[in-house]
């Protein structure tokens, strides 16, 4: 019975003592994605809701063989939300090899949000919801 319930408590210890953000995978599954074309090339988007609004989004552009600028520059984010005048996040994006970024966000509050992202004048547009 005393081995029982220290077993208990150890794992009760254990499990009320974590952040939920290390419990989350590894490998989180794709909560929204698009694929556009654009007129330099192919942007695809892939974004992660992580929980806890946090959000982690992928993105990859490949290039036409003839592309111009679009080749060389790093693509415009920005977060707004779907239903309310809250726009304007734009965070920083890490290069992870050519053509490929990521921008991991904590967005203010959970909801039904849009990234958009793109070069110029040309975007892609996602919804999701941050939960």
């Amino acid at each position: 019975m005393g081995v029982a319930v220290f077993v208990g408590v150890f794992i009760w210890t254990t499990v009320w003592t974590l952040d939920p953000r290390d419990t989350i995978s590894a490998d989180p599954s794709v909560t929204a994605e698009v694929s556009e074309a654009f007129s330099d090339g192919r942007m695809d988007v892939q974004v992660y809701a992580l929980g806890g609004r946090d959000v982690r989004v992928e993105i990859q552009f490949m290039p036409d063989t003839d592309a111009g600028a679009a080749a060389g520059m790093r693509p415009v984010v920005n977060f707004a939300m779907v239903d309310m005048h809250m726009d304007g996040i734009a965070p920083p994006l890490q290069l992870v090899e050519a053509g490929v970024w990521r921008a991991d966000v904590e967005l203010p509050m959970a909801g039904r949000w849009v990234v958009s992202v793109g070069f110029g004048e040309e975007f892609a547009e996602v919804e999701f919801d941050a939960r």
